[in-house]
């Protein structure tokens, strides 16, 4: 019996691309490096900022990363959060959602990020945990941070269903124990189930 439904944000609660994309072009040309295209973005847009910054900056100097990092962290760079959208419903069926279940974030944001834009700032009380960045040793695909939010839910994992959008995700969720919902246009074969609306949420949840 599922009891919980945790999310990830970017590419699910938050479409993010564009914010990010901005970021970290942004980021890059402060730090002194070519900023990213948006085809060579699209590869990494779903890597933690630690390891986008390793990938952009080709850089074996953890120092230099980690100097990146903070930058980006301490949001020396502006991140423009008008730049975000919701997907449609998204508010109504999290509230519906959460008078069944716990609901909970799992994700690489960092921590200082999870509610910076007023979309999900509106929705903070109903997500009873939100595992960042900063909160595990291990990071998606690996099944830390899905392990983690199910014990802070004290929920058992195969109680506990994640919705991504991505292959990581799945990875994440079935490392985990945990049933994988995607939410995308495309479809992922490995995933429990996989829709293109937030609307369907609660009843492909009910089915699972």
């Amino acid at each position: 019996m599922i009891k919980a439904i945790i999310f990830d944000i970017d590419g699910v609660l938050l479409d993010s691309f564009e914010a990010n994309l901005k970021f970290f072009r942004d980021l890059m040309a402060h730090a002194g490096y070519p900023s990213p295209t948006r085809e060579s973005y699209a590869h990494i847009f779903h890597l933690t900022m630690r390891d986008a910054i390793r990938t952009l900056t080709k850089s074996d100097s953890e120092e230099e990363i980690e100097r990146i990092w903070r930058i980006g962290r301490n949001r020396e760079v502006k991140y423009d959060v008008d730049l975000l959208t919701t997907p449609k419903d998204a508010g109504r069926v999290i509230q519906k959602l959460s008078q069944n279940y716990q609901i909970g974030i799992a994700t690489s944001r960092v921590k200082e990020s999870i509610f910076e834009s007023p979309q999900l700032a509106k929705l903070k009380n109903f997500f009873k945990v939100a595992i960042s960045f900063q909160d595990t040793s291990n990071h998606k695909p690996d099944p830390e941070p899905l392990l983690l939010a199910a014990l802070k839910l004290e929920v058992k994992p195969e109680e506990c269903v994640y919705i991504g959008d991505v292959e990581n995700d799945i990875i994440a969720a079935k490392a985990a124990g945990m049933k994988a919902v995607i939410y995308s246009k495309n479809i992922y074969p490995e995933a429990d189930a996989c829709t293109s609306s937030f609307e369907n949420l609660p009843e492909i949840i009910s089915s699972i």
